[in-house]
């Protein structure tokens, strides 16, 4: 603005120089020659040109920086102004790395036998230890609560990994004229056998077991939250005895008798297998079978050489 109120300046000075009054007050035109024309136009043109570069520079004082804050005077007109910032790959990097995992617990419910491989071949067990007999098919049972587990996603693939904590109950039931003992006629041995009674009808005569365990299992789901649809798994467990109980409930001359025995019974204190699990969205079937024994084995123990069998029906929480 300086610079035009300055050409203004020389215009109107110049004016007054051509409408110039002598002393007497008459006017005295004076008139400009070629050259001097000449000179005034090449001056005028010249202030008009940095006239234009004062205003460009002005105006780009005033762009915005991206990180910038505008200066106080021009902060009213700048709140107006809409920034898009296109990032680019930068969201795509920022989940680079990350593992989408799906959490939950479970609970499962099914029969559990015992067996024995030793010879080669799959045999269930035999006399006093036979279980589920006629009319008592789920007397002898098992059921599993997966307090929680996690679900990682291997990559973007259909494949999982899953693990956890569980803990488990194995019951084993002997029948109403059968129970299990540790009690040997007096000798050196020591161990644990069936005695059979038949003085005495037990509604109630089983020995309970739980563990503590952490599943490992390769899981196959091709949903995006690797709970729905068809779900095939394969895996192991390493579990850790808690208690061993023996339960046994019958009538006598003086009433009703409840008798619990808290005892190890020689049980195995670790415990170990592998398992397969075959589910539609929450629900599913699970297998297992125990590599480790269910009793000790030593040369100075007595006990069966079995193994734990599970099948279960079991349930997706949360």
């Amino acid at each position: 603005m300086k610079y035009l109120a300055y050409t203004l300046s020389i215009i109107f000075l110049l004016t007054l120089n051509l409408k110039g009054q002598d002393a007497s007050g008459d006017p005295n035109p004076v008139e400009l020659t070629k050259k001097e024309k000449r000179e005034l136009k090449k001056e005028t043109k010249k202030k008009e040109k940095e006239l234009k570069k004062e205003q460009k520079k002005s105006k780009k004082n005033k762009a915005i920086k991206i990180g910038e804050l505008p200066p106080e005077d021009q902060e009213n007109q700048t709140n107006s102004i809409k920034i898009d910032v296109n990032l680019g790959n930068a969201s795509l990097e920022n989940n680079v790395g990350k593992v989408k995992i799906q959490k939950g617990m479970s609970f499962s419910y099914g029969l559990i036998s015992l067996l024995d491989i030793s010879s080669g071949d799959i045999e269930l067990s035999a006399e006093g230890w036979t279980q589920n007999r006629q009319g008592t098919f789920f007397a002898s049972s098992t059921q599993t609560w997966d307090i929680f587990y996690n679900q990682y996603r291997l990559v973007n693939s259909p494949f999982w990994l899953r693990t956890g904590a569980s803990m488990s109950w194995s019951v084993l039931d002997f029948g109403k004229n059968n129970y299990i003992s540790t009690d040997f006629p007096p000798g050196p041995e020591k161990g644990v056998s069936i005695i059979t009674d038949t003085s005495i009808d037990r509604s109630k005569s089983s020995l309970t077991t739980s563990y503590i365990e952490i599943p490992l299992e390769l899981v196959f789901n091709s949903s995006n939250d690797g709970n729905k649809g068809l779900t095939i798994g394969i895996g192991g467990y390493l579990g850790r005895r808690l208690q061993t109980t023996r339960k046994m409930n019958y009538d006598d001359m003086s009433g009703p008798i409840q008798d619990r025995r808290i005892n190890r019974f020689y049980n195995n204190p670790w415990s170990y297998g592998l398992y397969a699990r075959l589910g539609y969205s929450r629900i599913y079937v699970k297998g297992s079978f125990a590599l480790s024994n269910y009793f000790q084995q030593a040369e100075d123990i007595q006990s069966p050489n079995y193994q734990l069998a599970r099948l279960t029906l079991g349930i997706d929480l949360l």
